[in-house]
Order: structure tokens, then C-alpha cells, then sequence
């Protein structure tokens, strides 16, 4: 934990970056036919893509990359894609390529359903990624807290603290170094105060 640092973004942060990606999108002369959000993570930047970009079809597929805080050794695709791509250019949107193990996943099941073009967009990649999306906004070294996923972000982190010696008052303590708002904080977990 001592080494984890966090960036906290807000819903103007969020728009701010999915704008940055759709002028990258357009500048590049891409232009999907669909957009299919990861979920649970790509959702909210898909849609703001969706608004940006002028598409109207959204679907989703659902991969799992991690059990809480722990990275499992390879993603699994949870719930297939929702949309027949047959002959179709698709933008994958996520929120983070962290390894880009999803990605590279998510790529995979989307070729196998026949899309005539795979692009990814994402926020955010990390330095170690392996997988480097078409597009993105920044590339962050930090665990990215999204707005979409303050409490589980809040819990999971907790969590942590605990298992490495932290009870009661001093969880919260650590959580709000760390730059976790004292209201989230006091709101997710009232029984550490």
C-alpha cells in the first residue's frame, strides 16, 4: 500500500478525457459502425463516445481481469458481446489498459463474432501495458479511481489496509491520505470512525 498512489478523477474529468479520445477518433478518419463497451469500466466513456462520435449502437461484452484487487492470470469473457458484428467496424471502449490482457481479450471475441474492424479506445493506459490501444487520453502510473466505482474502489482499498496491520480509525486515516474524500470515506465505511 505504501507504494499504491491514487489518481481521483471527477465526471468533468471523465468528459474532459472521452472528448480527448473522440478528436483523436475523428482526426484518425475512423468511423465505427458500433461501439461495444467493456464492462463494467468502459460503459460510462462508451457512452460519452457514442455522444461525441455520432453513433447511436452501443452494445457491451463483460470481461473479468482482477478479484477485487487481485489480477487473475487471464481475463475470462463473463458475458459475450450483445450485438451481431458481422461485416462491421467496431470501437472497443474501455476505461484502462492496465496489462491490456482485457483488451487483448476482448479484441479476440470481438474478430471471432466477424467485425470487419477492431479499434480500442481507452482513458487511460498504463506504462506496462502490453497491449497499446488506437486510442487514449493519457498515460497514467497510478490506480485510477473513476467516478463509477468510488465505494468498491473504497472497500477494496480498506481492505488492503487491513491486511497490512491498520484498524478501526487509522483505515480511514489511510484512505484519506491517500486522497479518498472524508465524506466517501465516513459514507462507505461509518463503522471505522
Amino acid at each position: 500500500m505504501e507504494n499504491l498512489r491514487f489518481l481521483h478523477l471527477s465526471w468533468d474529468d471523465v468528459q474532459s478525457l472521452a472528448e480527448a479520445v473522440a478528436r483523436k477518433i475523428e482526426a484518425s478518419g475512423y468511423k465505427p459502425d458500433i461501439v461495444v463497451a467493456v464492462s463494467r469500466g468502459g460503459f460510462n466513456p462508451a457512452r460519452i463516445l457514442c455522444d461525441q462520435l455520432d453513433i447511436r449502437r452501443l452494445a457491451s461484452v463483460q470481461l473479468e481481469a482482477y478479484d477485487g484487487m487481485v489480477k487473475r492470470p487471464e481475463p475470462i469473457v463473463v458475458l459475450p458481446v450483445n450485438a451481431e458484428l458481422d461485416g462491421m467496424r467496431v470501437l472497443v471502449v474501455d476505461d484502462v489498459s492496465d496489462s491490456g490482457a482485457s483488451l487483448i481479450k476482448a479484441e479476440e471475441h470481438l474478430r471471432e463474432k466477424s467485425a470487419s474492424e477492431v479499434r480500442i479506445a481507452t482513458l487511460h493506459i498504463k506504462p506496462w501495458s502490453r497491449f497499446i490501444p488506437d486510442y487514449y487520453a493519457e498515460k497514467v502510473d497510478a490506480w485510477v479511481v473513476y467516478p463509477w466505482e468510488l465505494k468498491e474502489c473504497i472497500l477494496e482499498v480498506a481492505e488492503k489496509i487491513r491486511t497490512d496491520g491498520y484498524r478501526g480509525r487509522a483505515v480511514s486515516a489511510r484512505l484519506i491520505e491517500a486522497g479518498f474524500k472524508r465524506r466517501d470515506v465516513e459514507r462507505y465505511l461509518p463503522h471505522e470512525e
